[in-house]
């Protein structure tokens, strides 16, 4: 008898409950967002997007959760064998891949929503489709989740993006801890190419 579709699929009974909770956890927390940004909308200039608000209060606590946990994924993984590398499914790494997932998801109708040039649009929602289409392999066939958060250490940076976007006085300080974090990056792909 033939297995069902889904039943073919290597992850998706063990992620898809997980990775469902990722995502609600990241759709309310929009709509907090959303809601805080109309709330201080009469202290923003006249012309700001409330959109653009919601994504930037949204994305601060994700992408420093994101990048905590593309880093604890790679360290933990770091000493394991190739075997580990390729095959293995537990860890923060896993939890990195369904969080970022799901704030790719909701991303998307942000990203169409927010007051921006229409290239930026296209670029940021192919960007986006692609970053999922690439995690969801991993998560669908419940194997290589380390080289993932290799991956997600990138999503670091992001945060100076945000200081910027944000007109913070931390920018600076900010970026050199980016720059920190850029060295480390380095060191863990020097070590793991020995």
């Amino acid at each position: 008898m033939a297995e069902p579709l889904l039943g073919a699929i290597p992850g998706f009974a063990r992620n898809f409950i997980p990775f469902l909770i990722y995502f609600v956890v990241c759709l309310v927390s929009f709509f907090i967002s959303f809601y805080m940004a109309l709330k201080i909308k009469p202290t923003r200039p006249k012309n700001t997007d409330t959109i653009a608000d919601a994504d930037l209060i949204f994305s601060v606590p994700m992408y420093s959760g994101l990048s905590m946990l593309a880093i604890l994924g790679t360290i933990e993984g770091m000493e394991e064998g190739w075997q580990f590398h390729w095959f293995g499914s537990s860890g923060h790494s896993r939890h990195f891949v369904m969080l970022y997932a799901a704030v790719n998801l909701i991303h998307i109708p942000i990203t169409l929503f927010k007051k921006q040039n229409f290239n930026y649009k296209v670029l940021m929602s192919f960007h986006h489709a692609i970053s999922i289409t690439c995690m969801m392999v991993g998560l669908l066939n419940d194997r290589m989740y380390f080289f993932a958060a290799i991956d997600g250490i990138c999503e670091v940076y992001t945060m100076s993006f945000f200081a910027k976007d944000a007109n913070m006085s931390e920018y600076i300080f900010i970026s050199g801890y980016i720059v920190q974090v850029e060295r480390f990056e380095r060191m863990i792909w020097i070590r793991y190419l020995h």
